[in-house]
């Protein structure tokens, strides 16, 4: 159970508890999708990178929505994917190499949407574990 009860607005539970905010849950809610869509990588690596990223957060309520696939093969999605592996076991601190990397096959607007995206959803899975938010029944 949540350390706060559930609000009765929003969807999720995850949503409910920002409920309690009606502006802190309109904006945060409004920022999640826009992240979610595809807009320079794509949705499914987005997807993949949140999980990738679930399982190293202590939040059991994202962990609940699945395991890393590890079924991209394009350069772009590997070179993603390994940064977000180094970013987690560097707990943050990037070599310099690894930003090269991605300078070197990103644009700039790629790298600005995925550091967005790591950093946003590392921030929803920390509000997820303190609230000690848990998994819906049947997931």
């Amino acid at each position: 159970m949540a350390i706060v009860e559930l609000s009765d607005k929003g969807h999720t539970p995850y949503d409910r508890i920002l409920g309690h905010v009606p502006k802190i849950y309109e904006n945060w809610i409004a920022l999640g999708d826009v992240l979610k869509k595809e807009e320079f990588l794509s949705a499914e690596l987005k997807e993949e990178i949140r999980k990738m990223l679930a399982q190293n957060n202590n939040c059991l309520y994202c962990k609940a929505k699945g395991r890393p696939e590890k079924k991209f093969i394009d350069d772009k999605s590997i070179i993603c994917i390994g940064f977000v592996d180094v970013f987690i076991t560097q707990k943050g601190i990037m070599p310099k190499s690894s930003i090269e990397l991605l300078k070197e096959n990103l644009t700039e607007q790629e790298m600005v949407e995925l550091f967005v995206y790591i950093t946003f959803t590392n921030c929803q899975h920390q509000f997820g574990s303190l609230m000690s938010l848990q998994p819906e029944d049947g997931q």
